[in-house]
């Protein structure tokens, strides 16, 4: 795994120029529109609640290509992480294995934030110190449900199901304008959580209608997808816009960095909001993309250059520069994948290394137990499994984003391989691969076994060390 812990560094160095608008203060409650390194600093007061030995982080950013970064805490529940930032970052804390929520904390570019955990609060410094302290366990009440939804139906035409989901906002947002107890920050959270919860609605279509069909017949059947409508056109669209103030950056300051996601696959800007922040917002998530894959259409460039801030179209080149010196160095790592049929990639990998201990790891950037997993190997390649005889090789696909995979192999030893999807699907067939991470064994013979129960890590450690005695 691509490990993001670091030793605590300062990070005042600009990756690349890229600032325009409001860098802010101290203390802020405004996006931050600058392109820098930040440096998180975590210690969990309450170790003893960790049960696994990590914490992982969900990172949410302005161009919606956020990640799950495992990181291991050591004996005293500290750890750290470094990310390059475009703007500023919304990150939710959990223990690694699911089962506590600690909260959400935003950080800002070229800061080194501290974040204490406590078992009922969270503490930073820096720009966003008194936001975070609000926000950090805050649950937004006026954000519209997404998951039990009882305004609108799962078969309502496109014209409908709009005009219900903005007749819920328009009762929402009067009962939040109503609401005399809220603070000036919770005010902010909820208005942005709020425009964000609509966008959402708006842009995940088939999902909300399969939240829909179950709430109303029951979870214990599987959903037909037929039965769902999902027409949305972009007269639908453009009521949404309407609205709303398309140019009002609460939407960037949602409390769980909701505009990361929210806004979808929709192209926002042609549908109207062309030139404000939301078209913006739209259209840079699409540049963004393709900058840390190495390619930028210059009419979505020209595009973001016609926004009064001219953050967005700096943060494409900035993001392009990151992306190349990144291809550069992670591209030498990445072996190529034996020419055959899918279904004997393993086979024709494991014989790359005759005479050799190896163990194929099957996993994926965006897999949480996937990067745990490896998180908990590579210091064992330094002592109880360092033996020359054992070989590592990672086997990914294209469902991993080359952004993401090129940032991460570097710091995983071993041998790596990228599959397509037609030679992904035919291994899961063949395997009948239950999920990821998955793993074979090849002993020195060159047999390969499947090993799925090598999740446990004790039994992957301990059948290693057998194997290299044979």
């Amino acid at each position: 795994m691509k490990s993001k812990i670091i030793a605590a560094m300062a990070c005042g160095l600009l990756i690349a120029s890229c600032s325009g608008g409001d860098k802010g203060s101290e203390q802020s409650f405004a996006p931050t529109y600058a392109c820098d390194s930040a440096v998180v600093n975590i210690t969990v007061v309450d170790y003893d609640s960790i049960k696994n030995g990590y914490i992982e982080a969900f990172t949410y950013s302005h161009d919606a290509l956020g990640e799950v970064a495992p990181t291991r805490l050591d004996t005293d529940g500290k750890t750290s992480m470094r990310f390059d930032l475009q703007g500023d970052m919304v990150l939710a804390l959990m223990n690694a294995s699911g089962e506590d929520r600690y909260g959400v904390v935003r950080i800002a570019p070229g800061e080194v934030t501290d974040v204490t955990i406590y078992p009922d609060s969270i503490v930073t410094n820096g720009r966003y110190a008194e936001l975070n302290r609000v926000q950090c366990k805050y649950e937004p009440k006026y954000g519209m449900d997404v998951f039990n939804p009882d305004y609108f139906r799962y078969d309502m035409n496109g014209d409908d199901y709009t005009a219900a989901i903005l007749a819920k906002y328009a009762d929402n947002k009067a009962a939040l304008e109503a609401d005399t107890t809220l603070t000036d920050i919770q005010r902010m959270l909820e208005k942005g959580g709020l425009v964000n919860s609509l966008f959402s609605l708006a842009s995940s279509r088939l999902f909300t209608g399969r939240c829909s069909y179950l709430s109303i017949n029951g979870y214990d059947k599987p959903v037909p997808l037929d039965s769902i409508a999902t027409d949305m056109s972009e007269a639908n669209y453009a009521s949404i816009i309407a609205a709303v103030d398309p140019d009002d950056e609460v939407m960037l300051m949602a409390p769980h960095g909701d505009v990361a996601t929210s806004l979808g696959d929709v192209d926002w800007s042609a549908a109207g909001a062309r030139g404000t922040l939301l078209g913006t917002l739209s259209t840079y998530q699409k540049a963004a993309r393709q900058a840390y894959e190495g390619k930028v259409d210059s009419t979505l460039v020209a595009e973001l250059k016609e926004y009064k801030n001219p953050f967005y179209a700096q943060a494409v080149d900035n993001i392009r520069e990151i992306a190349a010196k990144r291809f550069e160095e992670a591209s030498k790592l990445v072996s190529v994948t034996p020419d055959v049929p899918g279904e004997e990639i393993i086979e024709a990998i494991a014989a790359q290394y005759p005479g050799k201990v190896v163990l194929i790891d099957r996993w994926n950037t965006w897999c949480g137990p996937c990067k745990a997993g490896i998180a908990e190997n590579e210091p064992l390649k330094e002592n109880v499994l360092s033996d020359p005889d054992i070989v590592w090789v990672y086997v990914a696909d294209e469902s991993s984003p080359v952004p993401s995979y090129y940032k991460m192999i570097p710091s995983i030893k071993g041998h790596h391989y990228r599959l397509t999807d037609e030679q992904a699907t035919a291994l899961y067939k063949k395997y009948n691969i239950d999920g990821i991470p998955y793993y074979f064994l090849v002993d020195r013979k060159g047999t390969v076994t499947p090993r799925p129960d090598f999740r446990d890590h004790d039994l992957l450690v301990k059948t290693i060390l057998e194997e290299l005695k044979k």
